[in-house]
């Protein structure tokens, strides 16, 4: 049996330490060179229109979440995309959420949206920038998360000079989900 020492404990926490943002920058390494992303919305959402409106008009794979959610997730996921973003609701997030678990994906950044601004509520490490984008497009969350999703190789900083102000009643929620590495 090896004993552990300080200095093996120490090593082991920076190698490791080291390695959780090359892990978590994997699926957005894939993604800024060309991978696919695919953005699904909740069309009965004013937010997830625009989602899909901005989408669209940044060239990205759009789809709407409607029917059988287990289904379209697994239909999506069978690509094996490099990103999967999304505006639903909390239940649907959920929902979608655990079925990609399943299948290999984790959700790395959840985006909270209130009445004329957003809220990063959690972003994992090396996802944070996504977090400013959003909170710094205020109102215009949604696009800039659109654009962010569907334009590889861009941060999508034309984002924040989107439409006005827009208020999205109720919670609405964005999230990306991502490959475990």
């Amino acid at each position: 049996m090896i004993r552990p020492t300080r200095r093996t404990v120490i090593a082991g926490g920076v190698a490791g330490a080291l390695a959780v943002p090359t892990v978590a920058g994997l699926a957005n390494w894939r993604w800024r060179h060309g991978e696919a992303s695919v953005l699904l919305h909740d069309p009965a959402l004013a937010a997830g229109r625009r989602f899909a409106e901005a989408g669209e008009a940044h060239g990205g794979s759009v789809r709407a979440i409607e029917g059988d959610r287990v289904r379209l997730t697994r239909a999506v996921l069978e690509s094996r995309p490099a990103l999967v973003v999304g505006v639903s609701r909390h239940a649907d997030a959920l929902l979608i959420e655990d079925v990609a678990r399943e299948a290999g994906y984790t959700r790395v950044a959840l985006v909270s949206g209130r009445a004329r601004r957003c809220e990063a509520a959690q972003c994992r490490p090396g996802w944070q920038a996504l977090g400013r984008l959003a909170d710094a497009a205020g109102g215009a969350w949604v696009e800039a998360l659109a654009a962010y999703a569907a334009k590889s190789g861009e941060l999508a900083a034309q984002a924040t000079r989107l439409a006005g102000q827009r208020a999205d009643p109720g919670l609405v929620l964005g999230w990306v989900l991502a490959p475990r590495g």
